[in-house]
């Protein structure tokens, strides 16, 4: 199992633009069944090496789970999107974009035009989701369902503006990249009450955008996000979005009640926001 030739076997390029992610939990117990290391800057740093200087690589750092009038520090707020996402964070190569719900670890040739995308949006046409779009990016995603890693369909929702989202503003006590704290207002394409995405029968609409391959045991997703766009929007236009989102009575009053009965607690990005700070 040789970490180091798996970019070039899942088809990477040396000037490719690539979106990763991992579950590294797996894939360090599946290493150390081999009798190997594993650990995630080994894998980064395969897919920086493949990609080279012109090449760009993404891993999402996600916070959204944060609370209005929550704390969260750009430079110092770990993700709760797992261990690839803040190992990228804490790598020299990348620099992370500045939204607070939303944002990406980016390295390489397009990192000042990631860094320079409006923040406000999680999901707009001003966001880093548009920009993996125009620039033609592929999402890999190593041991994970399609589900929670295809978060680019919320892109295509908001562009649409689909009647199972609202927009949804969250204030948020906000440190940015020079230190300088402040008050920001940020814009989340939420669902409403009693819907859930459920991606299982995407799938084969994706035929021309998805591919799959085993690699030394592990399952890799690639899906052509360029590609698989147009069947996103087809879907929603044309099927009402029977593929991509589903609704019960029965969520929408958990939904319902959720607030009500659950006791408010800082949200986990909140607190690593805490801490991080008690350290510095």
């Amino acid at each position: 199992m040789d970490l180091r030739s798996w970019p070039a076997r899942m088809g990477v390029a040396p000037d490719d633009r690539i979106l990763l992610m991992a579950d590294v939990t797996r894939l360090a117990w599946s290493f150390r069944k081999a009798g190997q290391r594993f650990t995630p800057d080994l894998l980064i740093d395969a897919f920086l090496d493949r990609l080279g200087p012109e090449g760009t690589l993404i891993v999402p750092a996600f916070n959204f789970d944060l609370q209005p009038g929550e704390s969260y520090d750009v430079r110092r707020t770990p993700t709760i999107t797992g261990a690839l996402g803040n190992t990228a964070l804490d790598h020299r190569a990348f620099a992370r974009t500045g939204n607070a719900l939303h944002s990406f670890a980016v390295a390489g040739a397009l990192r000042s035009e990631f860094l320079a995308v409006d923040p406000t949006s999680s999901f707009g046409m001003r966001s880093p989701f548009a920009l993996l779009h125009e620039k033609a990016f592929r999402l890999i995603a190593i041991d994970m369902p399609l589900e929670p890693a295809f978060s680019y369909v919320h892109h295509v929702e908001e562009r649409l503006n689909v009647w199972y989202r609202k927009l949804k503003k969250i204030p948020i006590r906000y440190t940015d990249h020079d230190g300088k704290v402040l008050d920001r207002e940020f814009e989340l394409f939420a669902k409403r009450p009693g819907f859930v995405n459920d991606f299982k029968e995407l799938e084969p609409l994706l035929v021309n955008a998805l591919e799959q391959r085993a690699i030394d045991g592990s399952n890799v997703l690639i899906v052509d996000l360029q590609k698989a766009d147009p069947a996103i929007e087809n879907d929603i236009r044309n099927n009402r979005a029977r593929r991509i989102v589903r609704f019960s009575w029965k969520w929408w009053l958990r939904d319902l009640l959720r607030p009500l009965l659950k006791k408010a607690a800082p949200s986990r990005s909140a607190k690593l926001t805490q801490d991080a700070a008690g350290t510095h």
